[in-house]
């Protein structure tokens, strides 16, 4: 009658094939998430986040540049680009741009474009552009519900 004392109705594995089981349910659970997401039919806007090195004494000039240089309208034109914005961080030195994308399809055709090649030589090669740093960029989901 006690619970323990009964034989055991499992079939004896060894060690490999319970080790491959294990590896196999591992694999499953860390899939699952994954494959319900891309599942999914619902776009989601995405965002790239960059910025540029400038001379974080020189904002007006800075600031001047970009409202006169053709490249924020070219940006803005391309297909999928829902919203770009624009900042300068005189504290650091940072010419900052903020795009939104329809979705992810949307971006990886932005990131091939000859609109971005072009905007991304003007920003290096304008006045008081920094090249003793790095650029600094970030794509992920836009949390729009935020």
């Amino acid at each position: 009658s006690d619970r323990f004392s009964a034989p055991c109705q499992c079939r004896a594995r060894g060690p490999r094939s319970s080790m491959l089981a294990r590896i196999a349910s591992q694999q499953s659970r860390l899939l699952r998430p994954l494959a319900v997401r891309h599942m999914s039919g619902e776009a989601r806007p995405m965002t790239r986040f960059v910025q540029y090195p400038f001379d974080k004494t020189k904002m007006t000039e800075v600031r001047a540049w970009v409202n006169e240089s053709d490249m924020p309208a070219s940006v803005r034109a391309e297909t999928g680009v829902k919203d770009v914005e624009f900042s300068f961080c005189p504290g650091e030195g940072w010419l900052a741009a903020r795009y939104i994308f329809n979705d992810l399809d949307d971006m990886v055709k932005f990131l091939g474009t000859d609109a971005l090649e072009k905007a991304k030589k003007a920003v290096s090669t304008a006045p008081h552009y920094d090249s003793s740093r790095e650029v600094h960029e970030f794509k992920g989901f836009y949390l729009k519900e935020v």
